[in-house]
């Protein structure tokens, strides 16, 4: 190894001082580091000019030359040039242009050798970024970041557990800077979206797969937006065995959908291909920030293609990812789980964006109503991937685009109607007749289905642009239109929210562990559990600031709430309900003014129910109230849109699943904003589901039940409803307090004139004079007041007592009085004694 550094004009002898050095020695490698003044700004020709120089001077002993130019004053980027005798003449390694040949070795830059590369500069002296065109296909432009890490000082906690690696995710870090400043420099739909980072790490690794895990965790949300298909950690660690130091690569990949993996193993050394033809489609979806459908095919399961045959049906179809002619992909999907061994099933539909944004005209159409068919003969759900920029728009086909959505509509109504399923996962901007497929598939009283939403996702029926263009009022961007946070969520359209498409999978596989029916069988599966049924609810932490309980139990308990007044926390009651061991699914969670109602899937003693369970305490509203309701939710009180919420849970459980309703519930707002915003109608629509539903139904009141809520909550609605009732809870028609003040006035208004203190100072004013009446007068006044107070509260008392739980097991309305600790398992047992 020879090196040396002069400036450029002196190149020439050190090349011959270089041959001479060389002449008797073996085959030598070199490096010549040299100053250049006035070097060219293009690197093809400082390459062209160093070759001339290098040409000129032999050297038959030298296997490899490698100038290293530094750069101009202030410049971070030194530029690198390796060349190499090929036959009779010299030769640079254009591969690795810019890079040391060690460094180059070090950073597996050989399995680039498809691709041109160029040096860019970069924000860190450390960081050797490249541009990537690959030679078969000038469209596959990439840029590849380059580090190395010589610091591996770990920050633990006293515990020995791993916060950080700080230099490596500095590395890291500047290495996403350098690929974001050159992105910057691109217009926004042609920038690179299969970037890498190679890290190579010198010191020897003693991190466990945990610890690397974890440092993934940590890495990962630093790279969005920065196009990264992968980073490759080249390091070395001891043989925990033999303790050799053996080389190991930690691949972290990205996908599509968002999700990211993790490997270890032995680095790798095949070469990186080119794209094809597909990749570029699922590329082109990227750009547009969707994702390919085959590209959540493996992400479902095990995914069989079907397209129509010469009837319009679907039929399977062997042939290549990426064939597919409409914009639609149709198939049958199948995911194992511990439920289901031989496989959750549900026919699938997933948008194309890259055809016309998954624009809908009859090829479109008929997969749609040919996927629905065979949905209803397999009896399994329909899932839909929905990206569709609506009914296509152009020169040669119009209002019978329209026609085709319509015949398709009018299939999903009639599937969903006769009791079929679609769940819906909004997989990027629906427009127009999308989203209204959407609503007539999820968002209706009689439909099951669920809708789930992502930050990416957006319902709308005409989009920002044509809004703005025709003078319509639109919002910044077509998520404020139609995104879940501001609009879809709030209104309670979209039943749930996800982070990404991999999280909206898992909520949907959430949804299916409650609700799927395998074909041929009646309902869903029972789960195998290890709480116990006897469980005893009263022990379970009610840990809410502020709250008077410390556990369940002392909520139901006549020493600590002996009127069943005081607020609560009715989702901790629920969580003590259900199966410990088993996840809670709630639905609906973001739907506004609807706090009062709420609704989870749940399992109890492995059985999945439906749990809805009326808030029982004080729900601030969000903005400014109006001036005809109240300013905030009132515990234990249903208002329009928790109407709305607890019609549709019932009517989506029927048929399918038992429900189970925890009731302290003192009846509907009737306050003025409440009827204008639909009390009646969606108090009526409770009342119908009820009546309507097929399955057992357990009513529990668990404090207060009275007023029209007793109404459409009655066992005189549907024979398969058991009502129970805890000890020292009340159900009547009207509260104790408002039947004294409204039903029986006249009869505190007699109590209070018959008490012996106001006839007294009735008599006693009667019979004064002047100035001694009306003081006594107004003594009279204050004192008919107080007593009238007690005489309400007398009277409350005794229509309380009278109205009490155990009359309305004498009458019928409720079926037996239960303790506290008996609250799971009886609810269980009237499950079961009704399934049986």
């Amino acid at each position: 190894m020879v090196s040396t550094a002069v400036s450029f004009d002196a190149l020439g002898s050190a090349l011959r001082g270089l041959a001479e050095l060389a002449s008797d020695e073996n085959a030598v490698d070199a490096d010549i580091y040299l100053g250049w003044e006035d070097q060219p700004e293009d690197f093809d020709a400082m390459a062209a000019a160093l070759l001339q120089v290098i040409t000129a001077h032999p050297l038959p002993q030298v296997r490899r030359l490698t100038t290293t130019v530094a750069g101009r004053g202030g410049a971070v980027m030194h530029h690198h040039f390796t060349f190499r005798p090929s036959g009779t003449q010299i030769t640079e390694d254009r591969l690795i242009r810019g890079l040391h040949p060690y460094i180059a070795q070090r950073m597996q830059l050989e399995r680039l050798h498809k691709f041109d590369l160029t040096r860019l500069p970069s924000s860190d002296e450390e960081v050797y970024l490249f541009q990537c065109v690959a030679r078969e296909n000038p469209a596959d432009e990439r840029l590849v970041a380059f580090a190395q890490v010589r610091d591996l000082t770990e920050l633990r906690e006293q515990d020995g557990r791993l916060v950080a690696l700080p230099t490596t995710e500095d590395a890291i870090a500047a290495c996403l800077d350098s690929i974001r400043r050159a992105q910057s420099r691109r217009p926004s739909k042609t920038r690179f979206n299969t970037n890498r980072i190679v890290v190579y790490v010198w010191p020897p690794s003693e991190l466990t797969r945990a610890e690397m895990e974890m440092l993934a965790g940590r890495v990962r949300p630093t790279t969005a937006g920065a196009g990264l298909e992968e980073i490759l950690f080249i390091a070395r660690q001891r043989d925990r065995r033999t303790g050799e130091l053996t080389k190991i690569g930690v691949r972290i990949t990205f996908d599509a959908t968002g999700g990211a993996a993790l490997t270890v193993g032995e680095p790798p050394v095949e070469p990186v291909e080119p794209l094809d033809d597909y990749r570029l489609k699922v590329l082109r979806a990227s750009s547009r920030n969707t994702v390919y459908p085959y590209e959540l095919t493996g992400l479902l399961g095990d995914f069989v293609e079907h397209d129509l045959d010469g009837h319009h049906a679907l039929v399977p179809v062997d042939r290549p990812k990426g064939r597919n002619s409409a914009a639609i992909v149709a198939g049958v999907v199948t995911t194992p789980t511990a439920r289901h061994s031989q496989g959750v099933t549900r026919v699938v539909l997933l948008g194309d964006p890259t055809k016309s944004l998954g624009a809908l005209s009859e090829p479109e159409c008929r997969r749609v109503i040919s996927a629905l068919d065979l949905a209803e003969r397999m009896r399994v759900p329909l899932e839909w991937w929905a990206l569709s920029a609506g009914a296509r728009i152009s020169m040669t086909s119009g209002t019978e685009n329209m026609d085709w959505v319509a015949a398709a509509l009018k299939r999903i109504v009639e599937f969903t109607q006769a009791g079929g399923e679609i769940n819906i996962v909004v997989a990027g901007i629906n427009v127009g007749a999308q989203p209204y497929w959407n609503a007539e598939a999820t968002m209706l009283m009689h439909t099951r289905g669920v809708l789930v939403m992502t930050p990416d996702s957006a319902m709308v029926l005409t989009g920002k642009q044509s809004l703005d263009f025709s003078g319509g009022v639109s919002a910044e961007d077509n998520f404020g239109i139609g995104g879940y946070d501001r609009v879809m969520g709030p209104n309670g359209q979209a039943q749930y929210w996800a982070p990404n498409l991999t999280a909206a999978r898992d909520v949907l596989m959430s949804h299916y562990d409650h609700t799927y029916v395998a074909p041929g069988e009646e309902a869903p599966r029972r789960a195998s559990t290890t709480d116990p049924v006897e469980r005893d609810i009263s022990t379970f932490p009610h840990d809410v600031p502020g709250s008077a309980f410390a556990t369940v139990g002392e909520i139901f308990s006549a020493e600590a709430n002996p009127e069943r007044k005081k607020p609560f926390d009715i989702r901790t009651v629920m969580r003590a309900l259900s199966d410990q061991d088993h996840p809670v699914l709630e639905r609906w969670a973001g739907m506004a003014d609807a706090e009062t109602a709420v609704v989870q899937d749940v399992h109890l003693g492995g059985i999945p129910v439906c749990l809805l369970g009326i808030e029982s305490r004080p729900v601030p509203r969000r903005g400014f109230p109006p001036t005809d309701g109240p300013d905030t939710y009132t515990a234990g009180t249903l208002f329009p849109r928790s109407s709305k919420k607890a019609a549709r849970a019932i009517n989506a459980a029927s048929g399918n699943r038992p429900l189970v309703v925890l009731a302290n519930l003192s009846g509907f707002d009737g306050s003025p904003e409440s009827m204008r915003k639909l009390q009646l109608e969606y108090g009526a629509e409770i009342g119908r589901a009820i009546v309507n539903f097929r399955g057992p139904i357990v009513f529990c009141v668990i404090s207060r039940y009275h007023g029209g809520a007793f109404v459409v909550f009655s066992k005189a609605l549907n024979p398969n409803m058991t009502v129970l009732a805890l000890e020292g809870s009340y159900a009547s028609v009207l509260g104790g307090a408002p039947a004294a003040a409204v039903v029986f006035s006249a009869d505190v208004n007699a109590r209070t004139a018959a008490d012996p203190r106001v006839r007294d100072l009735e008599a006693r004013a009667a019979a004064a004079t002047g100035t001694e009446r009306a003081a006594l007068t107004a003594e009279r006044d204050e004192l008919r007041s107080s007593v009238r107070a007690e005489k309400l509260g007398e009277v409350a008392t005794e229509f309380d007592r009278v109205h009490n739980i155990r009359r309305a097991v004498e009458v019928g309305s409720v079926d037996a009085v239960i303790r506290a600790a008996e609250l799971r398992p009886r609810i269980i047992d009237a499950i079961e004694s009704r399934l049986r």
